[in-house]
């Protein structure tokens, strides 16, 4: 007998079964809305009619990357790592103003599946594209972005050591993948010697550790009416430098500026305000900070890149190195090289 092409057919039939959630209330419907196919993931709206309330989720059900056993065990840890991340969280800022959590509902091993309620609100990323001139409302949610990532932080407590050479290593793979396309000759040497430099402002070769998202973006931060910013996809989730998280919407804030220079003000402006909501002495000529800006240019366009492998459009390329170059301009010079 053929299986049903639909995950989501006996997701939901498990879910229908279980009267601890949502869905197998007695009474209730469940409406699908709209299906999301993703590389490593396919994920589905729905609407679900209780007696007692009316709520939208999402049922997220995770692909392995590749044929056999480690590519699905390798799928199981990351769903498992996504629903505790999540439920931590939630369970840890109930009370806590201006940041919001998304709630688990259920989580299905067996299905390789988890379920989520959609959070009310729009993505930061879509608010910004519509912005024209900085307000109290703009600057304090771009304030509540880095009292989120140092609250997240937080809640998971320290979890070991990051080593300087991983991250060189890790920095070098990635430029190795835009060398002699995307790169000018010598390019490789230059990105790793700028690395060197700022690996030797850094008070230790080993970093401590925290609990970092790992895709943190204006796309995945969702901001309600009255301000309140959630985050949402913690499929990434793992341990990294403090800074990674809030360098990583730092570096976007830049692009977008980048993108829309009569903006720059406003753009600077809210990228100061989210560091100091992490921490009021924070600068983005601090060290780790550009060294994390330089990791995240680099990966930028590497994957910008690997859209199109190989790059033999001679425009595409073009724009690669222009966005190349644009990363490598939002990097803070060292504070006693700044202009004055």
């Amino acid at each position: 007998m053929l299986q049903s092409a639909d995950p989501f057919e006996r997701v939901l039939a498990a879910l229908a079964a279980d009267p601890a959630t949502d869905f197998g209330t007695p009474g209730s419907t469940v409406e699908r809305l709209a299906r999301i196919e993703g590389l490593y993931s396919s994920v589905l709206r729905v609407r679900i009619r209780t007696p007692a309330r009316t709520l939208q989720a999402y049922v997220k059900v995770l692909k392995p990357r590749g044929p056999g056993d480690e590519e699905r065990a390798q799928a199981d840890r990351f769903l498992m790592r996504e629903y505790q991340a999540t439920a931590a969280f939630y369970q840890a800022v109930q009370r806590t103003p201006g940041i919001g959590a998304v709630r688990p509902i259920a989580i299905l091993p067996e299905h390789r599946a988890m379920v989520t309620e959609e959070v009310p609100g729009r993505p930061l990323g879509e608010i910004l594209a519509r912005a024209r001139e900085v307000t109290d409302g703009l600057t304090a949610i771009a304030s509540r972005v880095g009292s989120w990532t140092r609250t997240y932080q937080a809640v998971g407590g320290e979890s070991g050591e990051v080593e300087v050479a991983q991250l060189r290593a890790y920095l070098d793979h990635r430029l190795r993948l835009i060398e002699g396309r995307v790169l000018a000759p010598g390019g490789r040497a230059e990105a790793l010697a700028r690395f060197d430099a700022l690996a030797a402002e850094l008070e230790r070769p080993a970093l401590r550790a925290v609990p970092i998202h790992a895709d943190l973006g204006p796309m995945n931060i969702i901001v309600d009416d009255e301000g309140r910013v959630t985050v949402l996809d913690f499929t990434m989730a793992k341990s990294g430098t403090r800074f990674h998280d809030l360098s990583h919407v730092y570096f976007h804030l830049g692009l977008m500026a980048a993108r829309d220079p009569r903006r720059k003000g406003l753009f600077g402006t809210l990228q100061r305000a989210m560091l100091a909501g992490y921490d009021p002495a924070l600068v983005p000529e601090h060290p780790l900070f550009r060294l994390m800006l330089l990791q995240h240019g680099v990966c930028h366009v590497a994957l910008l890149a690997e859209r199109r492998l190989p790059v033999v459009d001679p425009a595409y390329r073009w724009f690669l190195r222009r966005r190349w170059s644009v990363c490598q301009q939002l990097v803070p010079a060292q504070p006693e090289l700044r202009a004055v």
